[in-house]
C-alpha cells in the first residue's frame, strides 16, 4: 500500500491576484479575487481559518449573493480539508458567480476527496473553458482517468499538465506529481523501466515528495534492484520525517 501524504491539490496557489473593488462590469466576469476580500484570504493562507470564518460571516450576513465570500468560506473549510462542509459553500458561489474559476477548481478537488466523481469532472472542465492553461485541472481529470483506468486518458492529461507547467518558477512540486502519476500509468502497463526514469524525475524536482520515493522503491523492488530500493526506502523515511515528523506506517 503506498502511504498518502499531501492534497493532490495545489492547495492555493491558484486564486489569482486581486482587482480593485470598483472593477468594471467586463472585469466581473474575470477571475480574479476583488480587492477588499484580500484580506480574508490572506488570513486563511495564513492558516488562520476560524477568524477568516468569523469575518466572512458578517460579510455574508450582510450580502449572501456575494459569490466570492462564499467562495472563501468555503476556501477556510477546504483548507482545513474539512471537505463536506466546503462543498455547499462553493456550490453557493457558482450559484451567484459562475464566472469565477477558482470556485470551479477548487469545487472539483472537494468533489473528488469526497468520492462524487462525476461532479469533479465537471467542476475540472468548467474550469478549463474559462483558464484553458490550468495544468492543475489537466492534472485533476488524469487522476480521475487513472481511478477510471483509462489510461491513455490519464497519461494524455499528465504530460499536458507537464507541458502548461514548463519552466515555471515555483512549480517543481506540482511538475513532481504529474510525473509520480505517469510512473503509476507505466506501472499498471507493466512498464517498469519508464516508470523509474518517471519516479527519479519526482524526486529530483522535489526531494520532499515522499510518496514518489516509495513508489521507487516498489519499482526497484519489481525490477529486483534491491540496493537501489534500500536506498529508495532510507529516501522515503528521511523525507517524510522532514515532512511529518513522527509518523508511521502506514499512515
Amino acid at each position: 500500500m503506498t502511504p498518502l501524504g499531501c492534497d493532490e491539490a495545489t492547495e492555493l496557489t491558484t486564486v489569482p491576484a486581486p482587482v480593485p473593488a470598483g472593477r468594471p462590469a467586463a472585469a466581473a466576469e474575470s477571475s480574479r479575487l476583488r480587492d477588499d476580500l484580500v484580506p480574508f484570504f490572506r488570513l486563511i493562507e495564513a492558516r488562520q481559518t476560524g477568524p477568516a470564518r468569523v469575518r466572512l460571516r458578517k460579510r455574508l450576513d450582510r450580502d449572501q449573493t456575494d459569490g466570492q465570500a462564499c467562495f472563501l468560506f468555503a476556501l477556510s473549510y477546504h483548507r482545513e480539508r474539512r471537505y463536506g462542509l466546503a462543498r455547499p459553500y462553493f456550490e453557493r458561489a457558482l450559484a451567484h458567480e459562475p464566472s469565477f474559476a477558482p470556485a470551479w477548481y477548487f469545487s472539483g478537488w472537494a468533489s473528488y476527496y469526497l468520492g462524487d466523481i462525476e461532479a469533479a469532472r465537471v467542476a475540472f472542465e468548467r474550469h478549463l473553458l474559462l483558464t484553458p492553461d490550468a495544468g492543475d485541472s489537466h492534472f485533476g481529470l488524469g487522476l480521475i482517468a487513472l481511478d477510471e483506468d483509462r489510461l491513455d486518458d490519464a497519461a494524455d492529461r499528465f504530460e499536458t499538465a507537464l507541458e502548461i507547467h514548463g519552466d515555471t518558477p515555483g512549480r517543481d512540486k506540482d511538475r513532481s506529481k504529474a510525473h509520480a502519476r505517469l510512473a503509476d500509468v507505466f506501472v499498471r502497463r507493466g512498464h517498469f523501466e519508464d516508470a523509474k526514469a518517471e519516479l527519479e524525475t519526482a524526486t529530483t524536482l522535489f526531494p520532499d515528495h515522499y510518496e514518489a520515493y516509495y513508489k521507487l522503491y516498489r519499482v526497484h523492488m519489481r525490477l529486483e534492484e534491491t540496493e537501489a530500493a534500500d536506498a529508495a526506502l532510507a529516501k522515503f523515511h528521511a523525507a517524510r520525517e522532514r515532512v511529518r515528523p513522527g509518523t508511521r506506517f502506514p499512515e
